[in-house]
């Protein structure tokens, strides 16, 4: 608690605990402090300053910046144990101590850095150097704590940005794996499943001609949760109420369940990942859509390519018993011709005119047939062709997916 310091009216320099058993040492040291415009308590013994610190700290929260401790403390402990005490505990060990006594020997020194001392003054002591040290070790003190502010931010920023990158890439590896989606049940479980990496339960429906789609982390809504989503797409692109959010798209919504509102941040990022996720799902409903159609088209173009074949079968094999039924009447006609000869009493001229006249139109005939086979061929060709192209119309639909709409 800072009324516990005597300050002097002007600017304040820093808090300055004196422990030290003669009253008369303390109190000029604190004239000299307070002098500079400093804050000062007083302790006058080991025990007596540990209770202090842990007044100021439970109090105020606000320890002193130094502490100025005489080794040689009459009852208790001396100052070496003070110090060790001190360090020991979590909210004074890195408080700078100065320790002032009336022995300037190599040994004092050390065992005053051993016990965890920062600095060392003599008996007795100069203002001037008294003033000079403390003012050090203040400001010793304050580089070493805005160090630590700057390390705390440095370190929340660097977690925050591995968080946000995280994130990040939760959105990004839905986008991706959105275009690979062939139906609408695997694309409704890819929006569950990647809001569940945010720790994040979700209900999403997804809407296309003739099929609307209603899923839960637990399968399909139940009627009551479907008749939420239904009503609350009518509301706003973006729209919360308690704990819950719905994002709102053409043939989207997305309704989050339990955004976490102890967390203001976090639910900020929360509600711009939903956001981004539905208007992904929205892109990859219609290329859903349209790759289902294009699936539907090539089946009915295969149908009718084999439709169309099967006829062209059998009109082949049709025309080919027609064709080898009309030779064989040409042939027996063509035998009768020349059998009636011998009865008709003509002359061999006459003979060979009329046989030829009769080969010659039969071969005429046959020919037409040839012709009406090489057509025939041409169209069998062509329905072969609208079979291959419907084939690899499906194939492609399969392999590649459409990717029209996006921005990744």
């Amino acid at each position: 608690m800072d009324e516990l310091f005597h300050a002097a009216p002007d600017a304040v320099a820093g808090r300055i605990l004196i422990v030290d058993d003669d009253p008369v040492v303390a109190g000029m040291l604190g004239i000299s402090l307070v002098a500079a415009g400093h804050r000062v308590v007083e302790a006058y013994s080991g025990e007596e300053a540990l209770a202090q610190l842990e007044r100021l700290a439970g109090a105020s929260g606000q320890l002193p910046d130094v502490v100025i401790l005489d080794i040689e403390l009459g009852a208790g402990f001396d100052g070496y144990e003070a110090c060790r005490r001190l360090r020991a505990l979590d909210a004074t060990r890195d408080l700078p101590v100065i320790f002032l006594s009336g022995h300037d020997a190599l040994d004092d020194r050390l065992r005053a850095y051993d016990a965890g001392g920062n600095d060392f003054m003599s008996k007795p002591f100069v203002p001037d150097e008294v003033l000079r040290k403390v003012a050090l070790a203040i400001g010793l003190k304050r580089r070493h704590e805005a160090t630590a502010v700057e390390k705390r931010f440095s370190t929340d920023t660097a977690m925050t940005a591995l968080t946000t990158l995280g994130e990040s890439g939760v959105t990004l590896k839905f986008s991706r794996g959105a275009l690979g989606c062939r139906t609408q049940r695997a694309l409704a479980e890819l929006v569950i499943e990647s809001m569940h990496e945010f720790g994040i339960g979700c209900h999403v429906q997804l809407r296309a001609p003739g099929e609307t789609l209603t899923l839960t982390p637990h399968g399909p809504a139940s009627p009551l949760e479907a008749e939420i989503i239904e009503k609350s797409r009518m509301m706003d692109r973006v729209f919360s109420f308690n704990n819950r959010l719905i994002v709102n798209y053409e043939n989207v919504s997305l309704l989050v369940m339990n955004m976490p509102l102890a967390d203001e941040d976090l639910c900020g990022r929360i509600r711009d990942h939903s956001a981004m996720i539905a208007e992904a799902a929205e892109l990859a409903v219609g290329n859903v859509n349209l790759r289902t159609q294009a699936v539907a088209r090539a089946e009915e173009l295969r149908k009718l390519a084999d439709a169309s074949r099967q006829a062209v079968e059998t009109l082949r094999s049709g025309y080919r018993e027609q064709q080898m039924a009309t030779r064989l009447e040409l042939e027996n006609m063509t035998g009768a011709i020349e059998g009636m000869y011998v009865h008709l009493g003509l002359s061999d001229h006459q003979e060979f005119s009329i046989s030829d006249t009769v080969h010659g139109a039969v071969e005429r005939i046959l020919e037409l047939f040839d012709r009406g086979s090489e057509f025939d061929g041409h169209f069998a060709e062509i329905v072969e062709g609208l079979t291959k192209a419907s084939v690899c119309t499906v194939s492609l639909e399969d392999k590649a997916p459409a990717t029209e709409g996006w921005r990744l």
